[in-house]
């Protein structure tokens, strides 16, 4: 009798849990729909190249791409502010677990906005997938940061403290290029005035030290965490030591760059419980400059998170990093 209850208990657990998980996922895909303002970022987009001003172009020369091909998938956007003379800087990281990109939703839209805020935009299409490999991601962000330095001139901007805007992916890129020992120092390149997040993928190896009560999200994490890993890792890359890389609080010194991030309470893809409050307790040990908001209801891959609590982060967040370059 008592096995029997048993049973019948796990049964309704695993199919109650599964519904509200199969309802929350869609839920996520119907207010991304509305709050990536994805209409709003091609209209920027047409518009810059109705005016010959927007600007896609490689990052690597001819002769790298030859020798190693999926360079050849890395290319940046830059979305000009207007009439701003030497304006400053963010490049923009969508995110897609290492694999794929949602600059529909992560990138153009992000760029119109800062233009708005009189900020100059380049959306980065990094390598993902097939064309990911070992730190790849985070090795075509420092080119595009040199690359973007040295034509700095031509482009009419200012690279002193820049920033790098990041989501979930491209959140977790950031951070470890806000590192010393994975990011900007290992490739030479200037430290980021700020790193503005948006619900990052931080925490990546270490799920099942922040159990859930819902099994459904607790795999559905192992596997794209295992997903990601296999991209940047590969079979041959795939241990401990490389996994723990990419787990962005591992890397927080006093010298890493002022963040600002926000999470949303109902992401059951990258909960906040597991990524950005880790990160926090990370970042208040080394008490560097920090802002974070989370924000009830909201959840994973809102983007500018128009018509949601959160509709309002990136102007916060610009706020933030130039109150971070004020000082």
């Amino acid at each position: 009798m008592v096995k029997e209850i048993i049973i019948h208990v796990i049964q309704y657990y695993l199919i109650l849990t599964f519904v509200l998980t199969v309802v929350s996922v869609l839920r996520m895909y119907r207010i991304r729909f509305r709050a990536g303002a994805a209409k709003y970022g091609k209209a920027r987009k047409t518009r810059l190249a109705e005016e010959h001003r927007l600007r896609q172009f490689p990052i690597y020369t001819m002769e790298e791409i030859k020798s190693r091909k999926s360079r050849g998938a890395v290319r940046v956007t830059f979305f000009p502010a207007d009439g701003v003379e030497r304006g400053k800087v963010a490049i923009v990281c969508p995110g897609g677990g290492y694999d794929h990109l949602v600059e529909k939703y992560e990138g153009y839209p992000i760029a119109a906005k800062l233009n708005e805020m009189g900020i100059n935009a380049f959306v980065l299409e990094y390598r993902v997938g097939r064309h990911c490999s070992y730190h790849a991601p985070m090795h075509d962000l420092a080119r595009a940061v040199s690359y973007i330095t040295e034509h700095q001139e031509e482009f009419n901007v200012d690279m002193k403290d820049y920033a790098i805007v990041g989501f979930s992916a491209g959140g977790n890129m950031a951070g470890i290029f806000g590192s010393e020992e994975y990011g900007y120092e290992h490739y030479g390149v200037a430290r980021p005035g700020a790193l503005l997040m948006g619900y990052p993928w931080t925490n990546v190896n270490h799920w099942f030290e922040h159990p859930y009560w819902n099994i459904w999200v607790g795999l559905m994490g192992v596997w794209l965490s295992e997903r990601g890993n296999f991209w940047m890792f590969r079979l041959h890359h795939f241990n401990r030591e490389n996994r723990d890389s990419i787990c962005v609080q591992k890397w927080i010194t006093k010298n890493f760059p002022p963040v600002y991030m926000f999470a949303g309470g109902n992401d059951i893809l990258v909960p906040s419980g597991a990524h950005t409050d880790v990160l926090e307790k990370a970042l208040k040990e080394y008490e560097g400059p920090y802002k974070y908001e989370k924000f009830f209801g909201v959840p994973h891959g809102v983007g500018l998170g128009v018509h949601t609590k959160a509709e309002h982060w990136l102007e916060t967040a610009v706020e933030f990093w130039q109150e971070q370059i004020a000082k």
